[in-house]
């Protein structure tokens, strides 16, 4: 069982006894001379009994007692602990995986290489566990390597947004144990943590300057304009520079000045023949935040087709000019959406995959009665109908399972028709005579009915996402079909189908696309778009870790048990010491008889 000292300090009473020792051999007996009669002796000077030169150690008793007591009061200010050599310690670190750590990593590191030395003192073996707080963060680091530990923290890379730890403290105390540690690694203050964790926070407050968001808008020419907002997140005026690199050039660096706490707006237009464009920005701390870059944005194409009365072409092909990137299909080709119409009268069977307004010749001039309501779907989730006017038509027959969306009274004017290889929009009343076409709910209401179907095509797309944001991307599923990939400028990651539904945006900005086999199904751009991660008005340091050491000596050692007789033993020492020195000396000449 290994022996700690909790207060190793106490060892240097140890240094007692060379002291003891050099006192002992400077000390000389006095010499005994016997004489005859005490009037022959010369006049002698008193001679000093402490001795002036070094001679040979004497046996005595008070010496070896002296020296006992020295080591016996050593032992005792030491305070040995005993451990167990199959002890073991857990601690585990849950590391605040927000996009703002990324400023603090030297203060991490240095902040760790101070506290974690003093965890695993008073342990037999420290079983060490890095976590990432976020909830998709995974398993950084389990060993017993202190050293390897800090390394993994080299090439750790946070850059989730804001989120709450809860759940990964949880986790870590799962781990831990009720007798283990438990640290929060962050850069901010705040409450209490739960699950008796400890908050090492190693954040400062930092001035930043960074990209805060960006618009794409068409400039009415078939060209695209893009916006771009700077933000000064100090409590002082900034001044910084920024630069546009397109296809291998950059700009004249360009000065903004920036008000404590105020944003810019930086607008431009995509270069002649360029796709995509880089906003760079002189560089701080945090550096996240200082570039931006952007794709012109371009959904996948959509091949529609018509059919119908004429009276519904007018809204018909107005809707398909409002449709971003959308062509009429080739005759004899399989459009990917059919634009159709249903007349009760004549009634027919519409397209599987289409939008279907009701249409008939002779339409009533009555209204449908009774208060609009909408249901809780994604695909008129906020919209508001309380303006629609639609006369009452007889009903397009409804099929099972077929899902309302909008009712009015005890009608429903819209609903959606899935299942058997069918996907349709049905506008269960005349179009053309009612108010519908100048509504903005009814266009959104088609403009999200096409995403949906965009969504589920395989085919390319540009888009600008957020950094880490998860990426649907339509792909081809059969067991033959290629793994997807991710190309960036740091690599590539082959990605499985079966994974393809987690499937992210990188981590660092920049471009990067996605391909199947040799199909490119993505071109994007990522962007840091947290604002709350990148402002360090809040940031702060504090370490909760100082009574840990002598939490972790209580629970995982023992004090030494005959401490008791040791005092004991020390007291008595002392006594017998005082008493063998307190006697008075023998005479050291006598007169001879």
């Amino acid at each position: 069982m290994p022996v700690l000292f909790a207060n190793p300090a106490g060892l240097w009473a140890l240094l007692g006894i060379p002291v003891i020792l050099l006192i002992h051999f400077l000390q000389r007996e006095s010499k005994r001379i016997p004489v005859s009669t005490l009037f022959l002796l010369d006049h002698l000077d008193r001679e000093s009994v402490k001795g002036h030169r070094f001679d040979r150690l004497r046996h005595s008793v008070p010496l070896w007692l002296q020296l006992l007591s020295v080591l016996l009061l050593a032992w005792l200010l030491s305070e040995p602990r005993w451990t167990a050599g199959q002890s073991v310690q857990r601690v585990v670190l849950v590391l605040d995986n927000s996009a703002s750590m990324e400023a603090f990593r030297e203060e991490l590191r240095l902040e760790l290489g101070r506290e974690l030395p003093k965890l695993p003192r008073f342990t037999g073996t420290t079983e060490f566990t890095l976590l990432e707080s976020s909830v998709s963060g995974g398993n950084l680091y389990r060993g017993t390597s202190m050293t390897e530990l800090i390394q993994t923290l080299a090439t750790w890379q946070p850059g989730a947004g804001s989120h709450d730890p809860e759940q990964a403290i949880r986790v870590g105390r799962g781990i831990a144990g009720n007798e283990g540690t438990l640290v929060f690694v962050t850069d901010h203050l705040g409450e209490p943590l739960p699950f008796g964790a400890r908050r090492l926070a190693v954040g400062k407050p930092v001035e930043n300057v960074g990209f805060a968001g960006l618009r794409i808008d068409d400039d009415g020419e078939g060209g695209k304009v893009w916006r771009v907002t700077l933000r000064n997140y100090a409590d002082l005026p900034q001044t910084r520079s920024w630069v546009l690199a397109s296809r291998g050039r950059r700009t004249e660096a360009r000065p903004v000045e920036l008000a404590a706490g105020a944003t810019h707006i930086l607008q431009g237009e995509f270069p002649d023949g360029a796709d995509r464009v880089s906003l760079l920005l002189t560089p701080d701390r945090f550096t996240r935040d200082d570039r931006i870059d952007l794709v012109k944005p371009s959904p996948k194409a959509l091949v529609v087709s018509r059919t119908g009365a004429p009276a519904l072409e007018p809204v018909v092909a107005g809707l398909i000019e409002s449709l971003e990137n959308t062509s009429q299909a080739p005759s004899g080709t399989e459009p990917d959406l059919w634009f159709a119409s249903y007349n009760p009268l004549s009634p027919t069977t519409p397209p599987p995959v289409s939008i279907v307004f009701l249409n008939q010749d002779q339409v009533p001039r009555r209204f449908f009665p009774g208060a609009i309501v909408a249901a809780n779907h994604p695909l008129v989730a906020g919209l508001d109908w309380q303006g629609l006017i639609a006369r009452a038509t007889p009903s397009i027959p409804p099929a099972p399972g077929d899902l309302p969306l909008l009712w009015q009274g005890e009608r429903p004017l819209v609903f959606l028709r899935e299942g058997d290889g069918k996907r349709q929009l049905i506008f269960n009343f005349d179009v053309v005579t009612s108010n519908a076409p100048r509504l903005p709910s009814f266009i959104i209401l088609v403009h999200r009915f096409a995403a949906l179907l965009r969504q589920g095509k395989v085919g390319a797309e540009s888009r600008n996402v957020e950094m880490r944001q998860p990426l649907v991307v339509a792909h081809l599923a059969a067991p033959d079909s290629p793994p997807l990939t991710l190309l960036r400028e740091a690599g590539q990651v082959s990605v499985p189908l079966a994974r393809a539904r987690q499937l992210r945006a990188p981590g660092e900005p920049g471009f990067f696309h996605i391909d199947q086999g040799p199909a490119r199904l993505l071109d994007a751009a990522a962007s840091f778009a947290d604002t709350r991660e990148a402002d360090f008005s809040k940031a702060g340091s504090v370490s909760e870790l100082g009574p840990l050491p002598e939490a972790i000596r209580e629970r995982q050692t023992v004090t030494d048990p005959l401490r008791p007789l040791w005092i004991l033993l020390l007291a008595a020492l002392a006594l017998v010491i005082w008493h063998l020195l307190g006697r008075a000396p023998k005479t050291g000449t006598q007169p001879a008889a």
